[in-house]
């Protein structure tokens, strides 16, 4: 029981590594199952969830472990975010969403960058191809016209023209994202996947800078070239 306690101490504190704890838990099971200490139920169970950290150690986590149905509501990430970055199509709904805590967030200093494909571009035609519920580019050009509204009324709250930007992509990117002060220990990221041809809900996972590198460098990566290419838009502030 005190083993058993030390171990599961270890891995909230995070003193050790998801390794470490795992290895120590499979040796712990082991021991009671041949020990004869467990009926045969519990010997059971035991080996069941043998069998579930020995996948666990492995690198086997189970797809629904990993992925959420559809991406989560962002807003406490935010609340205390300095530097946001978000990646979408049109994020019309996301900008939408989360309008006020972006405006808290801008009169509280946050650099916000953000990036949509380019409604000038065949991008427009390409976002069109891929979706189920869209028969024409206007469809995608409203939706735009609709964003750049919202972020036109948030730089009403920026210090000054680089606390809010904004760029547009000639093509449409392979997910969205939401970085949430992605250069720093703590920084996190949310990666949604996008779809083809269907209307069912776009899966997505979060990765921490503290324990998903290389993985989360890539992703951030990921923002980084496309922004960089990217054609910059000024936005108009409302009379």
């Amino acid at each position: 029981m005190t083993l058993s306690l030390c171990i599961a101490l270890l891995s909230v504190f995070s003193i050790v590594g998801i390794k470490v704890v795992g290895a120590a838990t499979l040796a712990v099971l082991a021991l009671l199952a041949a020990s004869g200490l467990a009926t045969r139920h519990q010997s059971e169970e035991v080996s069941r969830h043998l069998d579930q950290l020995a996948a666990d150690v492995s690198g086997e986590v189970p797809a629904d472990r990993f992925l959420k149905m559809r991406m989560p509501a962002l807003d406490a990430d935010i609340a205390a975010a300095a530097d946001i970055r978000l990646v979408g199509v049109t994020l019309t709904r996301t900008v939408r969403d989360l309008l006020p805590i972006l405006d808290r967030r801008l009169r509280k200093g946050a650099s916000i960058c953000v990036l949509i494909i380019d409604g000038d571009s065949p991008a427009r035609t390409e976002a069109v191809a891929r979706s189920r519920g869209a028969d024409s580019p206007d469809f995608y050009q409203h939706r735009l016209a609709s964003t750049i509204d919202l972020l036109g009324v948030l730089a009403s709250a920026a210090p000054n023209e680089t606390a809010l930007q904004l760029r547009v992509l000639p093509y449409v990117p392979t997910f969205g994202m939401c970085l949430i002060d992605p250069t720093e220990a703590y920084g996190r990221i949310h990666v949604e996947i996008y779809q083809h041809q269907t209307i069912e809900q776009n899966p997505s996972f979060r990765l921490r800078a503290d324990r998903n590198s290389p993985w989360y460098q890539l992703f951030a990566q990921q923002f980084e070239t496309p922004w960089d290419s990217a054609r910059p838009q000024r936005l108009s502030v409302p009379q």
